[in-house]
């Protein structure tokens, strides 16, 4: 499914703690024509926004994360003080309960479904 001709490129920042599952997300963000930066934790995610959010249409984050925040709090998180910057939350551990993410937040079960995810990846903020 090729949707990059179909929307602007956008810039995402992929936050998971398996190097191998933040490459592949990564990778697919790239193959949408879109542009992806990687961080292994939610420290790192927060370095990175603090520094240049401005930079980011799109933040995709997984629920564990080593560390004092998981996903969740950082979902919140850039909400709150980024609220231009879209959010997609994964996780192969939990499902959130109903309300825990913020609201307009997709949430997809890892092993993803790629159409799925590159739909929700390439739609407007």
């Amino acid at each position: 499914m090729d949707t990059s001709r179909h929307a602007a490129p956008q810039s995402f920042l992929v936050v998971d703690d398996e190097a191998f599952v933040r490459a592949d997300l990564a990778e697919l963000i790239r193959d949408l024509g879109h542009e992806a930066w990687e961080a292994a934790s939610t420290a790192e995610a927060l370095a990175m926004l603090n520094q240049s959010a401005h930079a980011f249409t799109g933040l995709v984050t997984d629920v564990n994360m080593p560390g004092s925040r998981n996903g969740i709090v950082l979902a919140h998180h850039v909400r709150f003080v980024w609220p231009h910057i879209r959010v997609i939350v994964v996780s192969a551990g939990r499902k959130p309960l109903a309300g825990a993410l913020p609201a307009d937040t997709p949430f997809f079960a890892k092993p993803w479904d790629p159409e799925r995810l590159a739909s929700a990846l390439s739609a407007t903020h």
